[in-house]
C-alpha cells in the first residue's frame, strides 16, 4: 500500500513539473516576429490597443501579450488613434522585452482578408471579381495620386514609395489599368505613376499604374481627394480624411486657394475638396485646395 501512494506521488509531482516547463516555455517565448513578404523585415501583426501622442508610440495586442511600437511619425500617430481595435501589420525592429520600433520608411499595413501570393507578377485573371466592399465611386471614399519607385510586387499587391519617404500598400485587381505596361505589373525599382482608390477598411486599389518620367516637377506632389474633418483655423491648417486615414498639413501663403476666395479660413467642415501637398523630405505643405466638384 506505501508503495503504491509513493508511486502516486511520484507521478503527480512530474505531472505538475510538466505543466510548469511548459508554462516556462511559452512565457520565454513572447511575441515572435515573421519575415515580411514585402520588404524582408521583421514584422508583428495585432489590434490596436491604445496610442501616446506624446511618446509617439503605440501599444498593440500581439497574440494575447501586448506589445509597444515606438518611432511611430505625427500622422501614424494620427492615423492609429482612430483605429482601436483594428489589426494591423507593422515592419519593426525589436528592443528589448515586448519593445519594438518601426522601420524607416514604412508605415502600418491595415490588415485584409486577402493574403497575397508571392513571386509573381502577371496580372490577375480578367475573370477575377472586385471585393465587394471596395468602393465603386472613388470620389465617395477618395483617392491618392503620386509618383514613386515600386518597393516590391506581385500578383495581388503592389507597394509603391511616396514624396513623404513612406510607402503605401495597394492591392490590384482585374480593374486596375495596368495597359501602359502591357497588363503586366512593373519591376521593383521601376518609377511608376500611381492612382489608389481608397477602400471603407482603410486599404487601398491601385486603379492604375503607369511609368513615371524621370524629372517630373510634380514627384515631390501628392494629389489628395478626400473630405474635410474641420474648418481651417487661423493656424491654416487643413485637417481631412481619405477613407479612414486622416492627414493635416499647413496651408502655404502662396497655395492657390481659388475655389475660396483665396481665404484659407473660408474652408469649412465635411467639404469634398482636392489637395495639392508639396513635399520637402517628410514635411508637407499644401499648394493647392479645391472643391472636388471643380
Amino acid at each position: 500500500m506505501k508503495n503504491i501512494m509513493q508511486n502516486r506521488f511520484q507521478s503527480i509531482v512530474i505531472g505538475v513539473i510538466g505543466l510548469l516547463m511548459m508554462f516556462l516555455v511559452t512565457a520565454c517565448a513572447g511575441v515572435t516576429g515573421t519575415n515580411a513578404t514585402n520588404t524582408g523585415g521583421n514584422t508583428i501583426t495585432g489590434a490596436v490597443v491604445s496610442v501616446n501622442t506624446a511618446q509617439h508610440s503605440a501599444i498593440l495586442n500581439v497574440n494575447g501579450q501586448q506589445v509597444t511600437v515606438s518611432g511611430l511619425t505625427d500622422q501614424q500617430v494620427t492615423i492609429l488613434q482612430a483605429q482601436a481595435g483594428k489589426t494591423y501589420t507593422i515592419q519593426v525592429t525589436q528592443g528589448s522585452g515586448n519593445s519594438y520600433t518601426i522601420n524607416p520608411n514604412s508605415t502600418p499595413e491595415l490588415n485584409e482578408t486577402n493574403t497575397p501570393q508571392a513571386n509573381q507578377t502577371e496580372r490577375p485573371n480578367a475573370t477575377e471579381t472586385t471585393n465587394p466592399t471596395e468602393p465603386q465611386n472613388s470620389l465617395e471614399q477618395g483617392n491618392i495620386s503620386f509618383s514613386g519607385k515600386v518597393q516590391s510586387v506581385d500578383n495581388n499587391r503592389i507597394v509603391v514609395s511616396m514624396p513623404s519617404g513612406q510607402t503605401l500598400s495597394m492591392s490590384i485587381n482585374s480593374l486596375t489599368d495596368l495597359s501602359d505596361f502591357n497588363g503586366v505589373l512593373p519591376s521593383t525599382g521601376t518609377l511608376v505613376k500611381v492612382k489608389a482608390t481608397a477602400n471603407t477598411n482603410g486599404s487601398f486599389t491601385a486603379s492604375s499604374v503607369k511609368p513615371g518620367t524621370p524629372g517630373d516637377l510634380d514627384q515631390n506632389v501628392v494629389d489628395y481627394e478626400g473630405v474635410t474633418t474641420s474648418a481651417v483655423g487661423s493656424d491654416r491648417v487643413l485637417h481631412f480624411k481619405v477613407a479612414t486615414k486622416s492627414y493635416s498639413f499647413v496651408i502655404g501663403s502662396t497655395s492657390d486657394l481659388s475655389d475660396f476666395n483665396n481665404n484659407a479660413q473660408s474652408i469649412g467642415n465635411n467639404l469634398q475638396v482636392k489637395v495639392e501637398v508639396q513635399f520637402n523630405g517628410a514635411t508637407g505643405t499644401v499648394i493647392k485646395a479645391a472643391n472636388s466638384n471643380s
